[in-house]
């Protein structure tokens, strides 16, 4: 592959992100914005925050792997 492909594959799939939208590449998985709701921590020292709401990106494959001998 190369370099201006790479480049325009992560400006697609960041566009499609921000729009909270999933990608899924065959044979790889699916790529997929979950948003989490804001949250207490609490630390072993008995300090509490306040953690905010985020965005995160989670991955699911959908390669499967066989052990057989």
């Amino acid at each position: 592959m190369n370099r201006d492909f790479l480049i325009a594959f992560k400006d697609v799939m960041r566009e499609q992100f921000i729009n909270k939208n999933r990608v899924e590449i065959e044979g790889l998985g699916q790529f997929e914005v979950v948003h989490h709701e804001q949250y207490q921590k609490k630390f072993d020292n008995g300090k509490v925050v306040m953690m905010p709401p985020e965005d995160v990106l989670e991955f699911k494959s959908n390669i499967r792997i066989s052990y057989e001998n």
